[in-house]
């Protein structure tokens, strides 16, 4: 018989992880991969109906074959990561798939607190009631909308002051 290449047990849970989590959320949501992985392991495009609104929600995705017992899910994260994700514009969604569970765990980048930048890697603590297939997207939605609110006032404030500023020299 001959050697063939196999799949690593990896690749196989981040499918799975990545199939969860498209089968979670709104039928008229559209998730996507970026070309390039720095963090961001899913973009997700937010409908209104059929209609795009602009918002996007960033999704760090982690996949694993072990549950934690306790009522919280953990995964690491390098602090570089971390940093990363922070620095965006957009929400942050982390997210863990649990194989054996079939489910997966999550919690908003503004919930984790910050780590020691003297570390390169810390634990991220996930509640197990977070659980992805219960998780009420209109709430996100609405989170996705504030903020982005926010960042585009703050935005078009700082354009309104450098052109007042510009007329007055």
């Amino acid at each position: 018989m001959q050697k063939l290449p196999q799949r690593p047990q990896a690749h196989n849970n981040e499918e799975l992880s990545e199939r969860f989590f498209d089968n979670c959320l709104p039928n008229n949501w559209y998730s996507h991969k970026p070309d390039n992985d720095y963090g961001v392991d899913l973009i997700v495009d937010l409908f209104e109906g059929t209609d795009a609104t602009g918002l996007e929600l960033l999704v760090q995705l982690k996949s694993s074959e072990n549950s934690n017992d306790a009522e919280n899910e953990t995964q690491t994260l390098r602090v570089a990561t971390y940093n990363y994700l922070w620095r965006k514009l957009q929400v942050v969604l982390i997210v863990k798939y649990v194989v054996p569970d079939n489910e997966a765990y999550w919690i908003l980048l503004k919930d984790v607190p910050s780590p020691n930048q003297d570390n390169e890697t810390f634990t991220v603590l996930m509640p197990k009631e977070n659980r992805l297939s219960d998780i009420d997207w209109e709430v996100i939605k609405g989170y996705v909308q504030e903020v982005t609110d926010r960042k585009l006032a703050a935005q078009n404030a700082h354009v309104q002051e450098m052109r007042n500023n510009a007329t007055q020299q």
